[in-house]
């Protein structure tokens, strides 16, 4: 079994039925995804919990020995480019033997262009 997590980082809002749709996608990816993460969880960095850093500590108390963090975000503004990749750096100065990888935002990916274009027909 793989001792790897994934945490896919959303913005948060006060609206609990939008956090809680982050959590059903994480839910759906978790079953995909089965093979390759022990854990995969959701975290916020507003309005919502568990935070990036709760969650993140979460999975080093449960001892994996990587985790992958994906934004869940379009387009690259200050908590992609500035506050994602802050906490990132602090808990892996605090937690050198763990690798922490951070992934490009959602809206970066290739296939954004595509899935737009498929949703627009």
């Amino acid at each position: 079994m793989t001792n790897k997590a994934l945490i896919i980082v959303a913005h948060g809002s006060r609206k609990d039925s939008s956090n809680e749709e982050v959590k059903a996608l994480g839910e759906k990816v978790r079953s995909l995804q089965i093979k390759n993460y022990a854990f995969v969880m959701t975290a916020f960095l507003e309005f919502a919990a568990p935070s990036l850093e709760e969650s993140m500590h979460s999975c080093i108390d449960k001892g994996v020995s990587e985790i992958v963090i994906l934004p869940y975000f379009l387009a690259s503004g200050n908590h992609v480019t500035r506050d994602i990749p802050e906490v990132v750096q602090n808990i892996q100065a605090s937690y050198p033997q763990v690798k922490i990888t951070l992934k490009e935002h959602v809206g970066s990916s290739s296939g954004m262009v595509k899935l737009l274009s498929d949703m627009a027909e």
